[in-house]
């Protein structure tokens, strides 16, 4: 997996608020051992301490994988696996010359996230990308990625080892998306996918 940005969300501003959070939390369990260490037969308790970074450490972790999910953070969860129709276009007069059938695995926490795309041929996986919100209340999200590609052993005689860049349009419901992409350094092609989320 790999960093992204999303366009518009601070998540400096995030860190700043688990700070805030972990200090708080932090003298709260703090009050509460020393309020156990001070009952009959609990003295056990009374060498027991917590650090800041420990509570900031758990609410980091339960953040990044979980909680920025929740509709109020407004990042959309990409997670699963889409199936791909593909078109592969003409340079000449850009009608279908190629169709193609494939699937995306998309892996995705708060601060990173991996494209991985499979077809009988090859396979493909991001190393950069970048999700911005489509204007408008019917807006969709918009995922930007750059990808390097290899073909399977059994078709090294035919494809080439090559980079990439695609651009999809998710719909507001996450459930489908369209994409252009563009291919070069060893295939120059280029096309379109119809994503559609879950398997065929």
């Amino acid at each position: 997996m790999h960093d992204y940005a999303v366009f518009g969300h601070s998540r400096t501003t995030i860190g700043r608020y688990l700070g805030t959070a972990s200090v708080i939390l932090t003298g709260f369990i703090s009050s509460i051992i020393l309020w156990l260490s001070q009952i009959d037969g609990l003295s056990f308790m009374t060498g027991a301490t917590i650090s800041i970074a420990v509570v900031y450490f758990f609410l980091h972790m339960v953040f990044n994988n979980y909680v920025w999910k929740a509709p109020y953070f407004k990042i959309p969860d990409l997670n699963g696996i889409w199936s791909v129709r593909g078109e592969t276009l003409s340079e000449e007069d850009g009608l279908v010359k190629y169709n193609w059938e494939a699937e995306i695995d998309i892996e995705q926490t708060w601060e990173k996230i991996s494209i991985s795309l499979k077809t009988k041929q090859s396979s493909s996986e991001s190393y950069t990308a970048t999700l911005a919100k489509k204007p408008g209340t019917r807006g969709g999200w918009l995922l930007h990625y750059s990808y390097s590609n290899s073909p399977d052993a059994s078709q090294f005689h035919e494809l080439n080892s090559h980079r990439g860049y695609c651009e999809v349009l998710f719909n507001k419901e996450l459930t489908s998306g369209e994409a252009t992409y563009f291919n070069s350094n060893g295939r120059r092609t280029f096309g379109k996918m119809y994503l559609t989320r879950g398997k065929l």
